[in-house]
């Protein structure tokens, strides 16, 4: 029986207006009717959120920034967050400089977004109040607590542009994207990874992976997708996440999400359909209760995210 519902947002349950669809709705209500838990698992950053709990009947904690966040969006407050090794920040700055002259850099850091004056105006950090605009390396400050690095340079094809910065980062932090349409790299803590922080959230709670659910469209959201015993890539998402994971559900514009999890609740989760099932452990390298190797390129591991707040609760 699914216990745990986890969800990417955008490009999966939420279009360009950050809107919930009505059978999305209808189909988280049934899962909470039901008693299984559903929680958000998205890049975007944690002060991005506030939208969806004008939408939502029920309060919720989300998995923000790649892995990066744990957002309680009840009561507007960070449970626990792994941040770039300070140190490794200014040279790899440096390098992506050197490399990428005409790319428009941005971190995003737990006191605010910081990003160069090039970076986009139609894109959300430029209408962000928040925001502190100047030389990444002037206007960053040492003790930010950066959660990601963001890499853009339009006209660049989005696939060449992560590879290139994944050349470029080197070991010390992890790379991914997140946007099909956009040339936009991201860049976290080394290891960092959505599924690492699900797996972990779900084994503080025992919740094993056999009993979770998983949606995404992008590479970001590979690792929880293999790791969960019933991942689903959407059908509209990256042709290499649907390769990868091997289980898709119809695409955003069919209502996809909500299809699946309108049968799952309708079967009970027939035993047999999970190919998945793994252990915390088992996030890392991508492997699952079948033994099959499932490695994510880029999506790894996530530090420790002991300070959860052990009552809190996931979307109920």
């Amino acid at each position: 029986m699914i216990r745990l519902i986890a969800t990417d947002l955008d490009g999966t349950v939420l279009g360009p207006d950050f809107r919930f669809r009505p059978r999305t709705l209808e189909a988280f209500a049934a899962a909470e009717e039901a008693g299984v838990d559903v929680v958000f698992v998205t890049g975007r950053p944690y002060r991005w959120l506030q939208p969806l709990r004008e939408q939502l009947a029920y309060e919720s904690v989300a998995i923000c920034s790649n892995g990066a966040v744990i957002y309680d969006l009840g009561v507007d407050r960070i449970l626990a967050s792994e941040t770039v090794d300070p140190g490794v920040i200014p040279q790899l700055l440096a390098r992506l400089r050197a490399e990428l002259p005409e790319a428009a850099l941005s971190a995003e850091a737990l006191d605010g977004i910081y990003t160069d004056p090039g970076w986009g105006q139609t894109n959300v950090l430029e209408t962000s109040p928040d925001v502190v605009r100047g030389p990444l390396e002037q206007v960053l400050p040492a003790d930010a607590g950066v959660v990601k690095l963001l890499v853009r340079q339009d006209g660049t094809d989005p696939g060449a542009l992560y590879e290139r910065v994944r050349e470029l980062a080197g070991e010390q932090v992890s790379v991914t994207h997140a946007v099909a349409t956009l040339p936009l790299a991201e860049i976290g803590q080394a290891g960092l990874s959505k599924g690492r922080t699900l797996a972990r959230w779900c084994a503080e709670r025992g919740i094993r992976a056999e009993q979770v659910a998983a949606f995404g469209d992008m590479p970001n959201d590979t690792a929880m997708l293999r790791w969960a015993g019933h991942g689903y890539a959407m059908a509209s998402g990256w042709p290499q996440v649907i390769e990868e994971v091997g289980r898709t559900c119809p695409g955003f514009d069919e209502d996809g999400v909500a299809q699946t999890i309108e049968r799952l609740l309708a079967e009970g989760a027939a035993d047999g359909e999970g190919a998945g099932g793994g252990t915390e452990a088992d996030a890392d390298t991508g492997r699952g209760a079948a033994g099959a190797e499932r490695v994510a390129e880029g999506d790894v591991a996530v530090a420790d995210s002991s300070a959860v707040d052990a009552g809190a609760r996931v979307a109920r």
